[in-house]
């Protein structure tokens, strides 16, 4: 239900920044059925092909290598479907006025509200109790209810992590103002400029221009594939066959949506 709404919840999300205003409605709604239509033709066999992969590797222990392997392929996957988007996102960004630009930058204010009172306000341990939380939800929706010996291994995995909400933050701003400034500059340009100005900006979100901040992401990122793997080669044998079965059925979902229309 959600995949064949998808242009729709996208629709709000994006009317929810920058309040669209008269024909970029229809032009913003026939956009993102095309990208839906595309989606479904060009990316649901990729992801079918992606967790076959995954069932095979599901049953046995696993490399960090492995794992950085399956979340690039699944970064990459997400930059097509960036530049897919990429011309109508362009003729968009150039219609936007200045109240909307406005509106955009009190969004992210209201976003930025909330990420600091989860990950910069709270005190070190309350933060780590946190992100024990979410990632123990997200992992036992795989393997179902997590034992001792996975606790104890995502406590060690989460408690020693190179983990910096400072530098986070200061990267999420600077994302955020590049996004804006960048916006700002489409209204002074071609289409073909604008979508050049917008792959900057995506290209910008995932390499960042800031050299610490890409050899943190570099260092959480394969931190990350190494605990993850970890994780999972401390799992039971039916913890994994759960891992199998989780994603043999969001295969058939998938499997489902490709044949719909």
């Amino acid at each position: 239900m959600v995949y064949n709404n998808s242009d729709d919840l996208i629709y709000w999300w994006l009317d929810g920044y920058a309040d669209l205003q008269d024909s970029q409605k229809a032009f913003t709604h026939n956009a993102l059925t095309d990208l839906q239509r595309w989606h479904r033709q060009q990316q649901l066999p990729e992801y079918v092909s992606l967790l076959k992969r995954m069932q095979t590797m599901a049953p046995h222990d696993i490399t960090p290598a492995q794992v950085c392997a399956v979340t690039e392929d699944m970064r990459d996957s997400f930059i097509r479907v960036l530049r897919q988007i990429e011309p109508a996102s362009a003729q968009l960004a150039s219609q936007l006025s200045t109240e909307q630009l406005r509106s955009v930058r009190q969004r992210f204010d209201k976003t930025n509200k909330t990420w600091k009172e989860d990950w910069l306000e709270p005190n070190a341990q309350d933060r780590l109790s946190y992100r024990m939380k979410q990632a123990s939800n997200r992992l036992e929706d795989f393997y179902g209810r997590l034992d001792k010996p996975q606790r104890e291994v995502l406590q060690q995995w989460l408690s020693q992590s190179v983990f910096d909400p400072v530098q986070s933050y200061a990267e999420r701003e600077r994302r955020q103002a590049d996004i804006l400034n960048t916006l700002q500059r489409t209204a002074q340009t071609n289409a073909t400029a604008s979508a050049a100005l917008l792959r900057g900006v995506v290209d910008r979100s995932f390499t960042s221009p800031n050299e610490r901040y890409r050899a943190y992401n570099r260092e959480l990122w394969n931190e990350n594939c190494e605990g993850f793997a970890k994780l999972h080669n401390s799992t039971t044998p039916a913890q994994r066959q759960r891992m199998v079965d989780t994603l043999r059925g969001y295969e058939q979902d998938i499997k489902t949506l490709m044949t719909q229309k």
